[in-house]
């Protein structure tokens, strides 16, 4: 998928949807953000929700050094590979396909309050995007993902988008298998 086929304000409002979600359950409390359901993942709702704040600021990281072409990881000739074009033009990613990178992996028990600060980064630094969308949109550089080769600036703004709606499709199922 060319980058130039990513509609970059786009991905900043489904990037908005999931960060209002995410924040929707982190008030409804404690007991909703520690919830688990082994039958659907190993991971508890706010293992998700600290692993996908955690990969998204990665991502974001990325996005910024794309468009400042500054950055040990930049690489200047690059193509996407099939598998990345297959899921991203498809926005999905199937589950338990790839493994956590450990920068990513939450600890067993998430601190509460690191989750909040997580959080809140990652709507600043949306917000700090989102001043940039042509930037974002034209940045010719590449830096690649551990499973999906190199990507582009707007390759790895729709993978955030696309990764946070993956971990949130999997909270709603740990929350509807909980017992009523």
């Amino acid at each position: 998928m060319p980058s130039t086929e990513i509609d970059v304000r786009g991905e900043f409002a489904r990037l908005h949807e999931a960060f209002d979600a995410f924040e929707s359950i982190r008030q409804e409390g404690e007991a909703a953000c520690r919830a688990r359901a082994p039958e659907v993942s190993g991971w508890s709702v706010e293992q998700h929700l600290y692993h996908i704040a955690l990969a998204t600021d990665l991502a974001f990281r990325h996005v910024k050094s794309l468009v400042a072409r500054k950055g040990g990881l930049i690489q200047q000739e690059g193509a996407i590979k099939e598998r990345a074009a297959e899921v991203l033009e498809n926005d999905t990613t199937p589950r338990g396909e790839a493994k956590a990178p450990r920068m990513v992996t939450p600890d067993d028990l998430v601190e509460p309050r690191f989750l909040d600060m997580e959080l809140s980064g990652n709507r600043e630094a949306l917000a700090g995007l989102e001043a940039i969308a042509d930037e974002i949109a034209a940045a010719p550089a590449w830096i690649p993902h551990q499973e999906l080769g190199p990507l582009s600036a707007a390759h790895w703004l729709r993978f955030s988008a696309l990764h946070a709606r993956h971990h949130w499709a999997i909270v709603r199922d740990i929350r509807a298998a909980l017992p009523s």
